[in-house]
């Protein structure tokens, strides 16, 4: 089904344009279809919304491309779908809010009272987390795909023109860049950089890791994760879409259309690899990888050796939009707008509540008292509580 919207959408020259590299939005005539229903005795977890809060504008709802709520110090920052950034109280009421030149897709990042976003008209901004003062703006070579990686002394993004950017977080001007080259045509989505021991790990739509100095930029290694092959572009795709994650001395990556992998934090040498197609950031807790792949299928896999523990197939053909970890469930949200909970140690679904019927946008944020955030393809902002039966 996901190849047959794909044609469509080739068919219909429904490609953006910007420089110079085509960029793949999601669409589809088909709608999200409902999940099948729980099996008999294991619906443990319930969902119930304790409000919501309409923002202006509404998403154009794409897997590639979930949004972040960023939350600290009893607020919420965000951006809406009309190129507001947006700061509420922990009860959905606008403390202030900050028209952007351009949007954010990718939504903000929250770090020692500053609030820092790029948008994708090229500027990365700072706000003062209290009252929402711009403290800098600045302009970039093209529109800002990733949300700001904020570490020592630097803030980390990528731009559609496949370089990877270094800022100084005072003032926002360039420390340094990197370079890769970029295919015709992408996912609508990268890789957020990681950062461990002063090396960034990053992923780029030719469909490698690449580990650079966090000093310099200079480049330390690269490894495929995918292997661009086919006979059209479509079939070519193999962006590093989903961001790496840390495990003791790994660096785990996906690709669409590629593979899922471990490589040493170091060296670059890969340990382990799997054929998966991957777009969303996979979640590790309770020691185990928790993976969904691009057909909705969603994964429990051993870190160190890349064994899958176990594989949940119901949801396959569903449009998962993101991951995430709440009292000790694996939560998972799709385009149908959906909120599932999901046993980690068997993979049963043992809780699902359609939240919204545009669609979940967000990766589910877990707050305090088992409360839950999530942002609706139609802007709207969830708090949902989490009840074990």
């Amino acid at each position: 089904m996901k190849q047959a919207w794909l044609v469509r959408l080739a068919a219909a020259s429904a490609l953006t344009l910007l420089s110079g590299c085509g960029v793949l939005s999601w669409f589809t005539s088909t709608p999200p279809k409902a999940p099948p229903p729980l099996a008999k005795g294991e619906h443990k977890v319930s969902f119930s919304t304790l409000w919501q809060a309409r923002l202006y504008g509404d998403w154009e709802l794409e897997p590639y491309q979930v949004t972040r709520i960023a939350v600290g110090h009893g607020q919420i920052v965000l951006a809406d779908g009309s190129g507001h950034l947006m700061n509420l109280s922990e009860g959905g009421r606008q403390r202030w809010m900050r028209r952007l030149d351009g949007h954010s897709p990718r939504g903000p990042s929250v770090a020692d009272g500053i609030v820092y976003v790029g948008t994708d008209a090229g500027k990365v901004y700072a706000f003062t987390e209290a009252d929402g003062h711009k403290k800098w703006e600045v302009q970039l070579s093209s529109e800002v795909l990733t949300p700001v990686t904020v570490t020592a002394g630097h803030l980390l993004v990528q731009t559609v023109d496949g370089r990877l950017w270094s800022l100084d977080p005072g003032d926002g001007k360039v420390q340094w860049t990197f370079s890769m080259n970029q295919p015709t045509l992408t996912l609508r989505g990268l890789a957020t950089p990681l950062v461990r021991d002063g090396v960034v790990y990053e992923g780029f739509a030719d469909g490698n890791l690449v580990a650079v100095s966090l000093a310099s930029g200079a480049e330390l290694w690269r490894a495929p994760v995918a292997i661009a092959h086919g006979d059209n572009e479509l079939a070519r795709m193999v962006d590093v879409a989903a961001s790496p994650v840390d495990w003791h001395n790994e660096i785990i990556a996906g690709a669409y259309q590629g593979n899922l992998a471990a490589y040493g934090a170091r060296s670059g040498t890969q340990d382990w690899s799997r054929p998966m197609s991957i777009y969303q950031t996979p979640v590790i807790f309770n020691k185990h990888l928790f993976v969904a792949d691009a057909q909705g299928r969603i994964s429990a896999i051993d870190p160190a050796s890349g064994t899958v523990l176990w594989r949940n197939d119901s949801l396959n053909g569903h449009y998962i939009t993101g991951l995430g970890a709440c009292d000790g469930e694996l939560l998972a949200v799709d385009s149908g707008g959906y909120l599932y909970a999901i046993d980690p140690q068997g993979g049963h679904r043992i809780g699902q509540e359609q939240v919204s019927s545009s669609g979940i946008q967000s990766t589910p944020v877990c707050l305090p008292d088992q409360q839950i955030l999530l942002m609706s393809g139609a802007g709207t902002l969830y708090r949902v509580k989490l009840e074990k039966r």
